[in-house]
């Protein structure tokens, strides 16, 4: 496949899967960039992202596993593991995240792990929404605002 028709294929599978979730799409931009180039780790890493939004975990798990064996110093899969895991083995997401952000820190993973930390009652989620806020202030607000989820709390009446 030419670089830049790959280039494109991937950019249109990233929108579709990022911004118009729009999975089937996405899947079907990235098999067609597979078939041609089975070893393209950027439509490997969509696919794997757009699987887990289709309830297809367990597709998404083994895919993400591959990577991780493939590319074990690239931060996405990790990342994208952590959310897999993130309501179903905290312990394990925790973990993935951790990873993610030692190979590199970024937005995605840092927020994510914030999110996670909070959750899990540990005081270190501030420090993690400290650093979000540090690499990318505009999107840090715009999660605040509309995407970060804040537990109940639990009235004594």
């Amino acid at each position: 496949m030419k670089n830049k028709k790959l280039l494109k294929l991937l950019d249109e599978a990233r929108y579709y899967h990022n911004y118009s979730c729009e999975e089937d799409k996405a899947l079907k931009i990235c098999n067609k960039i597979l078939k041609e180039e089975p070893e393209n780790r950027d439509a490997l890493l969509v696919k794997a992202g757009s699987l887990s939004c289709i309830n297809k975990e367990k597709e998404a798990y083994n895919l993400i596993n591959k990577i991780i064996k493939k590319w074990p110093n690239h931060w996405e899969a990790y990342y994208l593991m952590g959310l897999l895991l993130f309501n179903t083995n905290e312990d394990l997401a925790m973990e993935n995240f951790i990873k993610s952000i030692k190979l590199e820190k970024n937005f995605n993973n840092t927020i994510a792990m914030a999110q996670l930390a909070y959750f899990l009652h540990q005081p270190n989620y501030e420090k993690y929404l400290e650093d979000a806020k540090e690499i990318d202030y505009k999107r840090y607000k715009n999660y605040i605002a509309n995407y970060w989820e804040w537990e109940e709390l639990e009235l004594p009446y």
